[in-house]
């Protein structure tokens, strides 16, 4: 089994989030930043996609930017997973998110041992994640 997941907090989501998770997560070796903490604010998408690799997973809100095909040529040929927060879990309050974050805790580190890359849409409720 290779190294522990890490997971990268786009700059639309709250670095708060990404802070907190990251205490509360690195007690079983996984890590989380905001994106913000590891490169600079100025970079692109597809130029922090293809420094990653595939022991990371990436949660955004840019539903849109799940949509484009150089990013999601990107996240794929990176073996990236990244999930994307719902249009009804982005309308909540922050500990909100973090919430539904910390629900899908597991089942988004199964996923990232199961396949191979991916887009995920993250549900506001405890039903399964959509395909992007």
């Amino acid at each position: 089994m290779g190294p522990e997941p890490k997971v990268l907090f786009d700059h639309n989501m709250p670095p708060c989030i990404a802070r907190a998770l990251h205490e509360l997560v690195k007690i079983d070796g996984h890590e989380a930043y905001a994106l913000k903490d590891r490169f600079p604010i100025s970079i692109s998408d597809i130029d922090y996609f293809n420094k990653l690799d595939r022991n990371w997973i990436v949660i955004s809100k840019d539903l849109q930017n799940a949509r484009k095909k150089a990013e999601r040529q990107a996240l794929h040929r990176n073996k990236i997973v990244a999930f994307y927060l719902s249009p009804s879990l982005q309308k909540k309050k922050v500990g909100e998110q973090a919430a539904a974050i910390l629900w899908h805790w597991d089942k988004m580190l199964a996923q990232r041992a199961t396949v191979e890359n991916g887009l995920f849409q993250l549900p506001e409720n405890k039903s399964r994640f959509r395909t992007l």
